[in-house]
């Protein structure tokens, strides 16, 4: 999952907004909505048989895998003329990264795309080969309607309109009541009662966090729990030093997992859903398969000492529908029929059930996972969130930042040797 300082902060008020029920109406008609999103391949072109290349995160272990192989079949029921080559890859390991980077530099880019928001959407607008989508979303009013369109502007690239922003995410800190039931420990809601909860837990040899120091989510919490939103902006700024600090003294505390250099976050996730582990910071996208279990709950990551961050979280859209533009009119109005069909009220609903929330409108099913609404209740009653640090920096810089977290954990790096090199990396692609 990722933007520019100067344009990608969105407001309170637009995800409270998005949460309270605005993106997640339904709406009256959406049958006929999602039937009409097809239009594009009822072309005087329609006969012309295309084969639409498609690359998306929705692969491997991903939750919407379900939701994106039933929406691919039934527009290609649909639309016979039109065969979707499914390109999709996982996010994990970096792996749609390089296959996008690698199409983008030999001229071979997908004709529809499901990739990252802001500072990545650099190598794509490098291509000239991507739509904006303003004229199409100026052709089709019922279809721009359906788009929160605060959430658009959000999301623009260099103030075009590249990407239509679809899935929102938010983080949170997971927790297991019954695990904290069992040590007589209360919800960790304060940081005395995390920390206590980390102790506890350790010394009754049970994993306390389940965390990856390969890709960890925690170090967004730390970080904004202790700057705020403003000082989270700054990025590498040394105020962030007592934050990775924390990070250092939680892995003394033996709060992660003893691999937790060489562990995914797939796995770190086993760890937690199977009760090995009595706490997760972690995102939207693992909550439905955590509903299961309903002793977990969720919260936003307590205030650290001295910090400015209380009650605020990690939210945004960090992802979007691209568009290849194309010579072939066929071709054009076949990716324009699918995202328009992935886009729709229907469609969406059923990725809505599985997990996010979405700049678009949502039947809604019935199916939304308790935990699920939880997190929404979470985000709504949040004073404030950001984008997490990856969305505004480069990716060089905070992948060395990365790296550097896990040899601060084990104390051969110092905070602030961290951040100086992230720093100096981040300072470099920006000059």
């Amino acid at each position: 999952m990722q933007i520019r300082k100067a344009s990608r902060k969105m407001t309170v008020s637009l995800l409270l907004a998005a949460l309270a029920g605005g993106l997640l109406a339904g709406c009256g008609g959406n049958k006929d909505n999602a039937a009409s999103s097809t239009q594009g391949a009822s072309s005087p072109n329609s006969g012309k048989q295309v084969k639409l290349r498609v690359a998306t995160s929705f692969a491997g272990s991903d939750p919407w895998v379900s939701a994106w192989t039933d929406a691919v079949q039934s527009f290609q029921a649909a639309n016979p003329n039109i065969a979707i080559v499914d390109e999709s890859t996982p996010v994990n390991q970096e792996a749609l990264r390089t296959k996008v980077k690698a199409d983008a530099a030999t001229g071979n880019l997908a004709d529809v795309l499901f990739y990252f928001n802001g500072s990545e959407t650099k190598i794509l607008q490098e291509t000239n080969e991507i739509v904006s989508w303003e004229d199409e979303l100026a052709k089709d009013p019922e279809w721009a309607s359906t788009f929160n369109a605060a959430i658009l502007d959000k999301v623009k690239y260099e103030d075009k309109q590249y990407s239509l922003p679809y899935i929102g995410f938010y983080e949170g800190l997971f927790w297991n009541k019954e695990l904290f039931d069992k040590h007589q420990l209360e919800a960790p809601t304060t940081f005395e009662a995390f920390m206590k909860a980390v102790d506890t837990l350790a010394a009754n040899d049970i994993i306390p966090i389940a965390t990856s120091l390969t890709t960890p989510y925690i170090q967004e919490a730390l970080v904004l729990s202790q700057v705020g939103p403003e000082g989270q902006k700054l990025a590498y700024d040394p105020s962030w030093a007592p934050a990775l600090n924390l990070i250092k003294e939680l892995s003394d505390r033996n709060a992660f997992p003893r691999d937790a250099l060489t562990l995914d976050d797939d796995k770190a996730q086993a760890l937690f859903s199977g009760g090995k582990a009595a706490m997760m910071f972690n995102g939207s996208w693992t909550a439905v398969g955590l509903s299961s279990n309903p002793a977990i709950q969720i919260t936003p990551f307590p205030l650290v000492p001295g910090g400015k961050g209380e009650n605020m979280i990690v939210s945004g859209f960090g992802s979007g529908w691209y568009m290849k533009k194309n010579d072939d009119q066929a071709q054009y109005d076949a990716a324009l029929s699918f995202v328009k069909y992935m886009t729709s009220p229907d469609v969406a609903g059923k990725f809505a059930a599985v997990g996010g929330t979405y700049a678009v409108k949502t039947t809604d099913t019935g199916t939304t996972a308790p935990l699920l609404t939880a997190g929404n209740e979470m985000v709504a009653q949040a004073k404030d969130f950001v984008m997490p640090i990856d969305s505004f920096v480069s990716r060089e810089s905070y992948t060395d930042f990365l790296k550097g977290l896990g040899y601060l954990a084990y104390g051969k790096k110092t905070a602030e040797e961290v951040l100086a090199q992230a720093k100096k990396l981040s300072d470099r692609n920006q000059g």
